[in-house]
């Protein structure tokens, strides 16, 4: 994001400042968010801290929606940046490096792609580098991307894997051996990070692309195709293996989660029409630029830039609404192959289309980064009075300090923001230099001065302690009703307090946690318990966690509830599985 003139490519230092700041913000500073933020960094603590790397865990149960590379990665964060930094940035670190990952090897099948295109001509080949910039910055450009990829999931150690297969598709005609390294690392890779279900897109374009792409009815193919499959096999086989040797049990619930079960459903109009109408804003602007590349190659004769993410883009689509995944996490695979199709054709969108969706994102983010540094004057300054009211109306308690740091860094962000719309050349491929760079813009310019008031309502940390502290001593086991996976994940992270599930019909469990909707009236257990405390998030107007004890157990005194605040309104829930 710097005041240089900046077509595409992008010169390579500013292209790294725009890659830092728009990944780096908001990996470190902050307690666990629910959802699935919350969530990974639960598993990833359990498997730090307890040592059980074969299947992943989650206060203190087995965790089967997703595999364990992600996790296995995080811990090794959080293991070698122990004492340095919090545990929770360990591991969001660990993603970052993940999406950093997916970067790289984005761009660089971008690249092979352009190059090995034997339809090119030889000027549009030379501009390789280019169209390896413009896949990483329309894949950066894409707004659903953005909040995910600052959060502790293990969608992002498969998005790095899935990428280095794409760029190992990209060099199947002419260096298949590194083709067939690639491809059976990256699909490995991905395959332990998630299931067979997310990797199964690209494999049926890698066995639909001979078929529809003469170029790869050769020898070369062919042997980084059966190299692949060499190279892929013990990846799908080691694991499973040593999960089925330690649990034939959890075996079957991984199986049943990850495997081909999860498609015995039959494919509906409803869940298309949810699943297209996520990807419209969820992948914008990567999906109109993507359909006019489409229509621009409808004539031309097949190659494998094109054919291949496409057809994984369509049975990527086809397997999410059948699988009927719901949440945004499942379709963040889906935007590497729209990211590949869309930036063939960065440099023949027309002027008044591409200088339409430039300035549209110019103006939104700079409308957007005016808006949060004047709510971050309000919060230092009590002015403009009705904003600073708003902010104090939904965090009554929050108190703002002010930091040299973070102000100088969003001042410096701000002027390479306006210096890039000011000098930047008019070209058709900047739109989405302007997209990315706005994003950057937003999230960084949120995360270095709203974040500890955003911090201050999402946390669960004094709920987890005011919980701790209210926990009659030798309270034995605590048995736990409707409370969600991230709400388990932050009360194991944040006060080593592990419940155990359905336990209102067990007669050890003395203490029972409930999750209820604090706009609904209170549903007891029965008249056999007593509650003992009761709190919520300091950003959450929806949720309340209700702590009950049988009448028997010594000791157990109520305590006065945590303060009531206002707060957002965000359900509760578990992650829900693909």
């Amino acid at each position: 994001m710097a005041g240089l003139r900046i077509t595409l490519p992008l010169a390579r230092i500013p292209l790294l400042i725009l890659v830092a700041v728009w990944l780096l913000p908001g990996l470190i500073g902050h307690d666990p968010w629910k959802n699935d933020d919350a969530i990974g960094i639960g598993i990833a603590h359990q498997l730090a801290s307890h040592g059980d790397w074969l299947l992943p865990r989650l206060a203190g149960e087995h965790y089967a929606d997703d595999g364990p590379l992600f996790y296995w990665i995080a811990a090794a964060f959080a293991r070698l940046l122990g004492g340095l930094i919090a545990q929770h940035d360990a591991v969001r670190l660990a993603a970052g490096a993940c999406i950093a990952l997916t970067l790289v090897f984005l761009r660089l099948a971008g690249r092979a792609f352009h190059y090995q295109d034997p339809h090119d001509s030889d000027s549009r080949r030379d501009d390789g580098a280019g169209r390896g910039d413009a896949v990483m910055l329309l894949f950066m450009g894409c707004t659903g991307l953005l909040v995910h990829a600052h959060e502790a999931v293990s969608e992002s150690a498969l998005l790095a894997g899935l990428a280095c297969a794409y760029y190992g598709a990209a060099l199947v005609e002419k260096r298949p051996y590194a083709a067939a390294i690639a491809l059976g690392c990256g699909l490995g890779a991905a395959f332990l990070a998630s299931d067979l279900i997310h990797i199964l897109p690209f494999v049926l374009a890698l066995l639909a692309t001979p078929l529809l792409v003469p170029d790869w009815r050769s020898r070369n193919a062919g042997l980084a195709l059966l190299c692949a499959a060499l190279i892929l096999a013990p990846w799908l086989l080691t694991w499973p293996a040593l999960l089925y040797a330690r649990s034939p049990e959890m075996f079957a619930a991984w199986l049943h989660k990850g495997g081909l079960a999860a498609l015995a459903h039959a494919p509906g109009l409803a869940a298309a029409g949810q699943v297209l109408r996520t990807l419209a804003w969820f992948a914008w602007p990567a999906w109109p630029i993507a359909l006019w590349a489409l229509w621009l190659y409808r004539r031309k004769p097949a190659s494998a830039r094109v054919m291949l993410p496409l057809v994984a883009l369509i049975a990527g689509m086809v397997l999410t609404v059948v699988a009927r995944a719901g949440g945004e996490l499942p379709l963040l695979p889906l935007l590497l192959p729209l990211a590949l199709l869309g930036a063939q054709v960065l440099r023949d969108l027309r002027r008044g289309a591409a200088n339409s969706l430039a300035w549209f994102g110019a103006m939104t983010f700079s409308l957007l980064g005016g808006i949060i540094w004047v709510g971050y004057l309000a919060l230092q300054t009590g002015f403009p009075p009705r904003i600073a009211a708003n902010a104090a109306r939904i965090e009554p308690v929050f108190v703002a300090h002010f930091a040299w740091l973070p102000l100088l860094a969003a001042v410096a962000i701000t002027f390479a923001w306006l210096a890039l719309i000011l000098r930047s050349k008019n070209a058709a491929q900047r739109c989405v230099t302007y997209w990315a760079a706005g994003l950057a813009l937003f999230w960084a310019l949120a995360m270095l001065l709203w974040l500890p008031w955003i911090d201050h309502g999402k946390s669960y940390r004094p709920v987890a302690l005011s919980l701790l502290a209210s926990l009659p001593k030798q309270h034995g086991c605590i048995g736990s009703r409707g409370l969600g996976e991230a709400q388990r994940a932050v009360l194991d992270y944040h006060a080593d307090i592990v419940t155990v599930r359905n336990a209102a019909r067990r007669r050890d469990c003395a203490l029972l946690l409930v999750q209820d909707n604090a706009r609904e009236p209170e549903r007891s257990p029965g008249p056999a318990w007593k509650k003992i405390w009761q709190g919520n998030r300091a950003g959450d107007r929806t949720e309340k966690l209700r702590l009950y004890a049988k009448q028997s157990i010594p000791n157990a005194k109520m305590v006065a509830p945590m303060e009531e605040k206002p707060l957002t309104n965000e359900q509760g829930g578990t992650r829900p599985p693909l």
